[in-house]
């Protein structure tokens, strides 16, 4: 009986001190990244608009590539949305698929990923390809990153070494993801976007907002103002139709959509 009760208390011991393998149960320690939080309203100066995954419709330019990524950054709009994974050797990649060419992205190194292109040439865009981009270019345009698979410090240590926190906001389906960014002070420019937490459980967990699929926003349309009356922000995603684009811009509720430059060209003031 004694030996099977100090084999238990090794079995606790070893299990409590070994590494999580999940990326959804890293913790951040907030002392090491300093939260540089930026407003998360948009500026009267910009159209409301964030591009999905890039400035691609209609275009040769491949969705999250960094060619769709420099089209984006052209425009007067609020954002631009991008998707990061981690392989695993530990490069972030911008991919919006668990997988990029039939490979699963944290199964593979970068390098085994990069040997096939993009359908413009490029390789499988790394995080940094995105941020040299950016920091090339004079835009007020904010960097929306969706966390997909990827260790949430990581990214932030990335955007921190390029000085590019200020311009950040964050999204993500992970709750976990959502809240270890909480705690490290990003809080007020994070949005969750799965669709299931009404604007008082978003403002409880210390959210910036709801960043939801349109669809979700028409089955509860009183979670537009009730957010907004919240202090909330209120993104909807991926909105295309024109005049669906138009009725919540109106409702000042902003948009993120494939043909962002398509609804700019369009409408003269853009709303």
């Amino acid at each position: 009986m004694k030996r099977r009760f100090t084999l238990l208390l090794l079995l606790t011991f070893t299990l409590a001190v070994l590494p999580s393998c999940s990326h959804d149960d890293d913790e951040l320690d907030p002392s090491t990244i300093p939260a540089k939080v930026p407003p998360l309203q948009p500026s009267a100066e910009c159209v409301p608009l964030i591009a999905h995954r890039g400035c691609w419709s209609g275009s040769e330019y491949p969705q999250n590539s960094v060619a769709a990524f420099r089209e984006a950054l052209k425009l007067n709009i609020y954002g631009t949305e991008f998707d990061v994974r981690q392989t695993r050797d530990g490069r972030l990649v911008v991919n919006h698929d668990a997988t990029y060419k039939g490979l699963a992205v944290e199964d593979f190194d970068y390098d085994d990923l990069s040997q096939q292109t993009l359908s413009n040439g490029e390789p499988l865009p790394l995080l940094e390809d995105f941020l040299r981009a950016y920091v090339e270019t004079l835009t007020s345009v904010q960097l929306v990153v969706e966390l997909k698979k990827c260790r949430v410090a990581d990214v932030l240590d990335l955007l921190g070494q390029y000085d590019v926190l200020s311009r950040a906001i964050f999204i993500s389906f992970s709750k976990s993801y959502c809240n270890q960014l909480v705690k490290a002070g990003y809080g007020p420019v994070t949005c969750y976007l799965g669709g299931n937490l009404s604007p008082q459980a978003i403002q409880k967990a210390g959210y910036a907002g709801i960043d939801y699929r349109h669809s979700v926003l028409q089955e509860h349309p009183e979670w537009i103002a009730e957010a907004q009356s919240l202090g909330l922000q209120v993104i909807a995603w991926t909105v295309n139709a024109t005049d669906l684009i138009r009725d919540y811009l109106s409702n000042d509720v902003v948009v993120t959509s494939d043909r962002v430059k398509d609804y700019i060209m369009s409408n003269s003031t853009g709303k």
